[in-house]
């Protein structure tokens, strides 16, 4: 007979979180004895949670908000792990992320950016968003800082979301600027980034977003692109698995959560800055992440903006420390690097793309900017 483990695997697949959770879970898997592993997503839905109970197998792996389905899980009597961390007190062992240290990891990135104020956007509140924001807004009162936090009303159905965005507008005005405002997830971040276009506010100039999970797809398609906490939701699969692996070999069932710490951030458009309170500095830069794909000069920088031009280089250097041209090309570079990493676009294509004339000048300019020719980029990131 088969020494196989039966594990079911009840996880959410639709969103990129979960694909690196069941991709962690996989790895170890694979490293760890034959397992066989059932993927079922049925236990998101409530009304279908009946069927868990009367499951014959070795272990589960869950990630549910339902208490209706953890208590079809109890029911089984097999041994479980919890990954959501979303109901409170069910009684199974579990594996979270560190929430002080993505907090720590939130607060640090502001502060390097110089922001002296601060936001914390949650479009749910359910157990983790409340820790995630408890541990923010205690690590900005340490550094003498309050927050400005909102949590709006859960947009369950397509039909909330214009009802969530006139919340969201309606509070992002609001709020003192320049700010830094740290999304509870990417799906809050996405939301957030959404309320701002509406209300013709700039980011990152004026409001600078970060999100949480680094799912791929969420923050490219937003616009500009979202800077996001990597919480090495991979590894938490693994761990998770390597505890049921412990649990299901008999070995008692941890007092307290395993914890795991984020990997980093992905600093991606929407942070991409220094807080800034000049108003001419401000349009000027939104001016140029409009516009540089143009292949904008200075001159056409002065043209939109009125002022002379040694006013505008002069304020150029003493906010950011460096000239209007330089924050141009800047700004087409890093629009070069995510065509060369998210595409297979031609370099020709790239550069028209991103304001160079010819392909054979803007590679040019990127190796003396990054050090390293166009093809090179791309094949480290494939």
């Amino acid at each position: 007979m088969s020494n196989s483990k039966q594990v079911l695997l009840l996880i959410e697949t639709s969103r990129g979180w979960g694909r690196d959770l069941l991709e962690g879970i996989g790895r170890y898997a694979m490293a760890h004895g034959s397992w066989s592993l059932c993927v079922s997503d049925y236990a998101l839905d409530a009304s279908r949670h009946a069927w868990i109970g009367e499951w014959k197998g070795d272990g589960i792996i869950f990630w549910s908000p339902s208490a209706l389905t953890s208590e079809a899980i109890r029911r089984g009597g097999v041994p479980a792990v919890d990954t959501s961390f979303a109901i409170v007190d069910h009684g199974f062992p579990a594996v979270c992320i560190d929430e002080r240290a993505v907090a720590e990891m939130a607060v640090d990135h502001f502060l390097e950016r110089q922001f002296t104020n601060f936001g914390f956007c949650a479009i749910e509140d359910i157990r983790w968003v409340k820790w995630r924001r408890e541990a923010y807004v205690s690590l900005l009162e340490k550094h003498g800082f309050a927050c400005h936090a909102i949590s709006t009303a859960a947009a369950t159905h397509p039909s909330d979301w214009p009802r969530q965005s006139r919340q969201l507008g309606g509070w992002v005005r609001d709020l003192p600027k320049p700010i830094g405002v740290f999304a509870a997830n990417d799906v809050a971040g996405m939301r957030l980034l959404d309320a701002c276009r509406e209300a013709d506010i700039a980011v990152p100039e004026q409001v600078a977003v970060l999100g949480v999970d680094t799912d791929t797809v969420l923050t490219t398609l937003t616009s500009p692109p979202m800077s996001s906490i990597d919480v090495n939701i991979e590894n938490l699969g693994y761990e998770a698995a390597a505890l049921l692996d412990r649990l299901m070999a008999g070995e008692p069932a941890p007092r307290e959560p395993v914890s795991v710490h984020p990997a980093g951030i992905v600093v991606r458009q929407s942070t991409d800055t220094l807080a800034v309170d000049d108003c001419d500095i401000v349009e000027a830069l939104r001016f140029i992440r409009h516009h540089a794909h143009e292949g904008i000069s200075v001159a056409d920088l002065v043209k939109n903006l009125n002022i002379s031009r040694a006013t505008l280089e002069r304020r150029f250097g003493e906010t950011l420390g460096r000239t209007p041209k330089e924050e141009i090309l800047r700004v087409s570079i890093e629009k070069a690097k995510r065509f060369l990493t998210l595409t297979d676009y031609t370099l020709q294509r790239i550069a028209g793309l991103c304001g160079f004339k010819t392909a054979s000048h803007f590679g040019v300019v990127f190796k003396r900017v990054t050090g390293m020719s166009p093809k090179a980029f791309r094949d480290q990131v494939e």
